[in-house]
């Protein structure tokens, strides 16, 4: 019977002895499979709201582009449609956005015409303000630019699987298409 025990308690036994394997290899492998699955969705949420938001700057900056005039009820129009295109992520205050129009002076300086901000954190420039992004690489001489700028402050609906929230911005430049300028709200 000694015999028989110390046989059923022995390492060697015990390594030879293939019943339940799979399940320790699963129990083993599958938080494993688990994160890695978590984190490829997280990836590709993040993912798809980058693209939103790039796609969002440069859709809200081809409408106005394409305006000879806009007007305040147009720009609030704009904001939403740039909500919307966010969609199925959340917008609130997480979503700012600018819509400036510049033009360039005789002494190669971007001077803004006009800007409005959908209230959510990007503040409008002022009248005459010096935007230093814009260069004479992109525009000439009394030409003007529309420049839209979009900052989404991302925060997964996984739950935090990666911690943190990421910010994603983009700016988007379009000359005007009918006219010279695109004349905005005072």
């Amino acid at each position: 019977m000694l015999r028989r025990l110390n046989r059923l308690f022995s390492l060697k036994a015990f390594l030879q002895d293939k019943k339940g394997v799979s399940a320790i290899e699963f129990a083993m492998v599958a938080p494993l499979l688990i994160m890695a699955y978590l984190g490829l969705a997280e990836l590709t949420l993040g993912m798809m709201a980058s693209r939103r938001t790039s796609h969002l700057a440069a859709t809200i900056g081809d409408l106005a582009a394409q305006s000879e005039t806009l007007s305040n009820a147009n720009i609030t129009d704009l904001w939403e449609i740039g909500t919307s295109m966010l969609q199925p992520f959340s917008t609130g205050t997480k979503l700012k956005m600018r819509l400036t129009c510049v033009t360039m002076n005789a002494s190669n300086q971007a001077k803004v015409v006009w800007s409005k901000d959908n209230g959510k954190g990007l503040t409008a420039y002022a009248k005459d303000y010096n935007l230093t992004s814009v260069t004479t690489s992109q525009i000439s001489a009394n030409e003007s630019l529309i420049v839209t700028e979009v900052e989404y402050d991302y925060d997964s609906p996984i739950g935090n699987f990666l911690p943190g929230e990421t910010n994603f911005k983009d700016t988007f430049y379009h000359h005007p298409r009918n006219g010279a300028a695109v004349t905005g709200p005072s």
